[in-house]
């Protein structure tokens, strides 16, 4: 009842409140500063299948037991936020640091979500739900799907409750719009767009003019905030639309302990921590001692710190791998030596110019992805 009931729409109620459809529980404290590292779930931390509305519709029927995690990716998640896998803490610097899941799935999954992601051993700072079943209330089925303008609005939450110098960490996925989001929210707290320029970026990507004012209103004035990385998991099948040079702020993985390698080159995972996660990696997720080795050549192909290039060349030296003329990952060895020089001599009309194109490269791959999706027998 409680789920149906919440489908009626009061008499009163006509005009559309996006904050209506974020559904936040706060699970700790999160207005200091330091680090927050913000995840998206289906895809970037769980292996969830939502092509069509069969898969869909299983999503909501699955038990926690059912549900698989991306290879590593508690892992990863639980280093960056506590500093080590193990049970004691680590010296120095301050943990455990604040771990937002930022989720458009429906607050009607959190129970069975977090039932899962305890499984794997994390705890976390907060989570945020995409209340669908506002959207069913007030008729927008339109916006069930468009999913922009509430990240934009969970992640300017997020930033507005922290104090002094907050570091942002986004890891999402090429299924959706997360780089485009997540690059967004960076440029603004850059000061690469006004308020102005950044409700004409979400209009770009399909926000409705009154919608993308109010979330241009919300832009924090002289905040400290800043967005340390934008980091998306390239998920097999799906395409990584890229418009450089906005996607240059984009760093690109191919599985967790990629991530977790660019995590060290920004300095949040000790990689003290790298040889033991190579063997985790290898030994409980699948990865070959070769698919290891050519990550860890990526590294030092890379302009990375000198302690990650040691611990490097270290755990290569315990890996017994040939073919050592194999070229380690292109979208790697980019990714770790990213240099984002080119967007700082954009115009704010030229930032622009850049995302209209990607949202029309978005829209483009969106629609050859419908166009090969099986049809449906009547």
């Amino acid at each position: 009842m409680g789920f149906w009931h919440s489908l009626r729409r009061p008499a009163q109620e006509s005009t559309y409140r996006l904050e209506r459809l974020v559904d936040s529980l706060q699970r700790e404290e999160a207005s200091k500063g330091g680090v927050h590292i913000v995840c998206d779930i289906d895809k970037t931390y769980l292996e969830t299948e939502f092509e069509s509305l069969l898969r869909m519709t299983r999503i909501a029927f699955e038990a926690a037991s059912d549900k698989v995690t991306v290879a590593g990716a508690a892992e990863v998640l639980e280093l960056g936020r506590w500093g080590t896998m193990s049970e004691s803490l680590p010296e120095g610097g301050e943990f455990p640091r604040s771990l937002h899941f930022v989720s458009s799935s429906p607050p009607q999954l959190r129970t069975v979500l977090a039932e899962k992601m305890m499984m794997d051993g994390l705890d976390w700072t907060s989570d945020t739900f995409k209340n669908q079943a506002y959207n069913l209330r007030m008729g927008r089925m339109d916006l069930l799907r468009q999913h922009v303008a509430y990240k934009n609005l969970a992640l300017l939450n997020l930033v507005a409750k922290t104090t002094g110098e907050a570091h942002f960490f986004l890891i999402g996925d090429s299924a959706e719009s997360d780089a485009y989001i997540y690059t967004g929210i960076k440029l603004l707290l850059d000061g690469r767009l006004s308020a102005a320029s950044y409700r004409a970026y979400l209009e770009a990507a399909g926000v409705e003019s009154k919608v993308a004012q109010s979330l241009a209103a919300l832009a924090p004035v002289a905040s400290k905030a800043r967005v340390a990385a934008v980091l998306i998991r390239r998920v097999p099948g799906y395409v990584m639309v890229e418009e450089e040079p906005l996607t240059d702020l984009v760093q690109v993985f191919d599985d967790f302990f990629q991530a977790a390698l660019l995590l060290m080159a920004h300095g949040l995972i000790a990689p003290l921590h790298l040889w033991p996660l190579a063997r985790s990696f290898h030994n409980h997720h699948g990865m070959t001692q070769l698919q290891v080795a050519l990550s860890l050549r990526g590294v030092l192909a890379a302009p990375v710190h000198a302690e990650l290039r040691q611990a490097a060349v270290a755990a290569l030296q315990k890996l017994h791998v040939g073919s050592d003329s194999a070229a380690p990952p292109l979208s790697l060895e980019r990714s770790l030596g990213l240099t984002p020089a080119r967007i700082n001599k954009l115009s704010e009309g030229e930032v622009l110019r850049h995302a209209r194109l990607w949202q029309q490269r978005l829209t483009a791959a969106k629609e050859r992805r419908e166009d090969k999706a099986p049809t449906k027998r009547p």
